[in-house]
């Protein structure tokens, strides 16, 4: 049973981050135009490394990724998209 649900941020900077996830992700959303937010269930279980990256719309995507969530950045002019590899 998850302990808590966590807050993670992931750049937008066209690079892969790695993150420490012991849960599933619940939402993926934006406050602010340079990050994308990830909130994930927490137990206190060992966490695997996952990778994840943010997209623009158009923006061409690698073979073997997973789409996470969709985010609109504030103001409603940006739309990121956030993949993790497979």
């Amino acid at each position: 049973m998850p302990d808590a649900i966590y807050r993670y941020e992931v750049p937008v900077d066209d690079r892969w981050h790695p993150l420490q996830l012991s849960g599933r992700i619940v939402h993926v959303g934006c406050r602010n135009m340079r990050a994308v937010e990830v909130w994930a269930l927490h137990t206190d279980d060992h966490a695997g490394t996952r990778s994840f990256r943010v997209y623009g719309t158009g923006h061409p995507l690698p073979p073997d990724v997973q789409h996470v969530g969709t985010a609109i950045a504030p103001g409603g002019q940006l739309v990121w998209h956030l993949l993790e590899t497979a």
